[in-house]
């Protein structure tokens, strides 16, 4: 029990290593846990052939897919030699401390004022933050290989077609660079205005969980930040910037 509490800090401080992984004997030989690093610079690709499991080795439908929108569960991603996707393990995070629960990154104050930036776009027009006050501002943190943030363009792309008519900027902030960008929308739909090599402001703001999404009132103060993937971001969103245009 002792080794077992243990192992369920190391998830939530995302301090994983391989050893830790084989705890798991239910998950197919030759496959291993990818690191948090691997996570995020990879793209993961949920296809038909890759399983679902709960922590207790139990195969779980492909509808389970939703909880990686629930924040009680961790998502651990198996991969095999080759490192393609094989394996999902929804790991229960409700028995890890609300200290740990807690991701500082989601905290803002009410009334907190957005940092101001300038960022160019990929026709290389620019925009300053405080230039748009009098607008909302929706800001979307993500990159090309962020499987999530690919999840959630879709609903992204609705909710700009829903204020199109309406004082709203959306805004998307990414490392990835202009020519890998180019290349990800010739598969891809993504009607934010893009903002490539935006590190400085990726910094400045603290984000590390992808995606992350912020929304900025007409005054410049930051009213929402919804960090990962949730299957209900769409009206999150909408919600949100209603409740400002109102």
């Amino acid at each position: 029990m002792q080794f077992f509490k243990l192992f369920i800090f190391l998830l939530a401080a995302l301090q994983i290593t391989i050893c830790n992984a084989q705890d798991y004997k239910f998950i197919p030989e030759g496959q291993h846990l990818l690191s948090n690093e691997e996570v995020k610079t990879m793209q993961i690709m949920v296809t038909p052939d890759v399983l679902l499991f709960s922590e207790q080795g139990k195969i779980l439908p492909k509808s389970q897919m939703e909880l990686m929108a629930n924040p009680s569960y961790s998502p651990l991603f198996y991969a095999d030699k080759k490192g393609k996707l094989k394996s999902i393990v929804f790991k229960k995070t409700s028995t890890i401390s609300t200290q740990i629960e807690k991701n500082p990154e989601a905290y803002f104050e009410v009334g907190e004022k957005a940092l101001d930036f300038i960022v160019s776009d990929m026709q290389g027009n620019t925009t300053k933050l405080s230039d748009l006050k009098g607008k909302v501002v929706v800001l979307n943190f993500w990159f090309t290989k962020c499987a999530p943030c690919v999840m959630e363009m879709p609903s992204l792309n609705t909710v700009v077609e829903t204020f199109k008519e309406k004082p709203v900027v959306f805004i998307a902030i990414t490392f990835n660079t202009k020519q890998l960008i180019e290349q990800f929308l010739e598969t891809h739909k993504f009607d934010y205005k893009i903002a490539p090599n935006a590190n400085d402001v990726i910094t400045m703001y603290g984000v590390q969980s992808y995606p992350t999404s912020i929304v900025i009132n007409q005054k410049g103060e930051i009213v929402l930040k919804e960090l990962g993937y949730r299957t209900n971001i769409e009206s999150v969103l909408t919600q949100s910037i209603k409740s400002l245009l109102d």
